[in-house]
């Protein structure tokens, strides 16, 4: 029980808020510079209607840009596009995730070890559970936890209408 409840404090512990990342912002960048700037990656678009999208960009034109968003194209008129981000996730995101998924295994692993050398005297229901939970939950929430620590994706303002 003692193990359970220290790897719940590192949980808590590990995925408490960090310092946010700031914005960058650019007022009202053209829409030249946007064709010019962007040849790759993803981005964030938001209609003058209030409505966002986001996706990888296709190409961008002299009247419309062109965004591939969960595999179907998405295509914007200029004038109805209020503003655009370029999005850029963290590079070791993959990286921190695969680092917590094998921290919670091993975690899991010493406490499904705990609790199989536990005699439980006819009915092993509960240590069954314990380390059914152990096996799956622990490594899930790793992932989570190296999500967290990785950090957020950060948007640069690359479009603004005037």
């Amino acid at each position: 029980m003692k193990i359970v409840a220290l790897s719940l404090c590192w949980v808590l512990i590990l995925t408490a808020p960090g310092v946010l990342a700031r914005q960058i912002a650019a007022p009202n960048q053209s829409w030249d510079v946007l064709r010019q700037t962007l040849v790759i990656g993803n981005l964030r678009v938001e209609r003058k209607d209030g409505k966002k999208f986001s996706g990888e960009i296709i190409r961008v034109t002299a009247t419309e840009l062109e965004i591939n968003r969960k595999g179907k194209l998405e295509s914007f008129r200029r004038d109805e596009v209020k503003k655009v981000w370029l999005v850029v996730s963290p590079r070791n995101r993959t990286q921190f995730e695969t680092i917590g998924a094998v921290s919670g295994a091993l975690a899991g692993i010493i406490i499904i070890l705990g609790l199989a050398s536990k005699e439980c005297g006819g009915d092993c229901g509960d240590e069954k559970a314990g380390i059914a939970a152990a096996f799956i939950f622990l490594p899930t929430i790793g992932v989570f936890v190296g999500r967290a620590l990785a950090g957020k994706s950060k948007r640069t303002l690359a479009y603004s209408a005037p």
